[in-house]
C-alpha cells in the first residue's frame, strides 16, 4: 500500500514537473519582435533589374544622354527609386499586371554618373516609418554613366552656346557703338546750329540798341568758350564733350547704369540720375553701357 502512494506521488510529481517545465519552455519562446518583422518586411516581394539578380549593376547611357531601365517585381506594384550620387530626385514607377515596369533616365547637362536604390515602394514605406525595426532584402544599386558619344556631343553644344553668346555680345558691342556714334553727330549738328543762331542774334543785337550789342557781345563769349572747351577735348581725348555754360557735364547715368547723351531717344525720359558725365568715356570707364536701342 505504501509502495503504490509513492509510486502515485513520483508519477505526480513527474507530471507536474513535465507541465511546468514544458510551460516555461512556451514563455521562453520569441514572439514577433524585431528579429521576425525584419523577416516579414520583404516577405514575397522579389526585384529583379534588366532581368538580372545581383544587386549592383552599371548601365551606360545612348548619345543623347539617356539610359533605359526595365525589369520585373513581385509582391508590390510600384517600385521606388531613391537618387543618392549626382542628384537626390525621388520617384516611383508603376509597373503593369504582371509586374514588368520600365523607366528612362536622361542625365542633367555637366553630370556624367548617377546612382539610384531601387527598393519595393511597400517596403521604402514601411522602413521609413519603423527604421530601427525593419531592413530591405530587395534593394538594388543602379550606377548610370554618360556615353562617350554623349559626352562628345555635349561638348559640341556647349562650344555652339559659347560662340553664340560670344556672338550676341559682338553684335551688342557694334550697335552701342553705332547708337554712340550717331548720338555724337547729332549733338556736333545741334552745337553748330546753335553757333549760328548766336552770331545772327548778336549782330541783329548790336544793330538796334548799345545795350543788346552789349548782351550779344556775352552770348559770343560764351559760345567761344564752349566752342574752345569742345575743341580742346576734340583735340586731347578726341570725342566730344557735353557740358553746359557752366562747363557741368550732360550725360545722363541711370540707376540701370546706361548712359544717355543729350538728343538721344531716352534722354528726356531718364529721370532716375545717379551721375553725371562729361564724355562718353568717363561714363563707360565708370561702369555704365549705351542703351540697347
Amino acid at each position: 500500500m505504501k509502495r503504490r502512494i509513492v509510486h502515485n506521488f513520483v508519477i505526480t510529481f513527474v507530471t507536474v514537473f513535465l507541465l511546468l517545465g514544458f510551460g516555461a519552455l512556451n514563455n521562453c519562446q520569441p514572439t514577433s519582435g524585431t528579429v521576425f518583422a525584419k523577416e516579414q518586411a520583404v516577405k514575397g516581394i522579389k526585384l529583379h533589374i534588366t532581368g538580372k539578380h545581383t544587386r549592383k549593376f552599371t548601365v551606360v547611357t545612348n548619345s543623347a544622354g539617356k539610359a533605359t531601365v526595365s525589369g520585373r517585381i513581385q509582391g508590390d506594384k510600384r517600385v521606388f527609386f531613391k537618387q543618392y550620387k549626382g542628384g537626390y530626385k525621388k520617384f516611383s514607377v508603376r509597373a503593369n499586371k504582371k509586374g514588368h515596369f520600365k523607366k528612362v533616365i536622361k542625365l542633367q547637362k555637366a553630370v556624367n554618373k548617377v546612382a539610384y536604390a531601387i527598393d519595393s515602394n511597400k517596403v521604402n514605406k514601411l522602413i521609413k516609418k519603423h527604421p530601427k525595426k525593419y531592413v530591405s532584402k530587395t534593394i538594388v544599386h543602379l550606377t548610370i554613366k554618360r556615353s562617350s558619344a554623349s559626352q562628345a556631343s555635349q561638348k559640341a553644344a556647349s562650344q555652339a552656346s559659347s560662340s553664340a553668346k560670344a556672338a550676341s555680345i559682338a553684335s551688342s558691342k557694334a550697335s552701342s557703338e553705332a547708337a554712340e556714334s550717331s548720338s555724337r553727330a547729332a549733338a556736333i549738328s545741334s552745337s553748330q546750329s546753335a553757333t549760328r543762331a548766336s552770331s545772327q542774334s548778336a549782330a541783329r543785337a548790336a544793330a538796334s540798341s548799345s545795350a543788346a550789342a552789349a548782351q550779344a557781345a556775352a552770348q559770343r563769349a560764351a559760345s567761344q568758350r564752349n566752342t574752345q572747351a569742345n575743341q580742346a577735348a576734340a583735340n586731347n581725348t578726341g570725342e566730344q564733350e557735353y557740358v553746359d555754360a557752366n562747363g557741368n557735364g550732360l550725360i545722363k547715368g541711370s540707376v540701370d547704369h546706361i548712359y544717355h547723351v543729350p538728343g538721344s531717344a531716352y534722354y528726356n525720359r531718364t529721370k532716375n540720375v545717379v551721375q553725371w558725365f562729361k564724355t562718353v568715356s568717363d561714363a563707360v570707364k565708370a561702369g555704365y553701357r549705351a542703351p540697347l536701342r
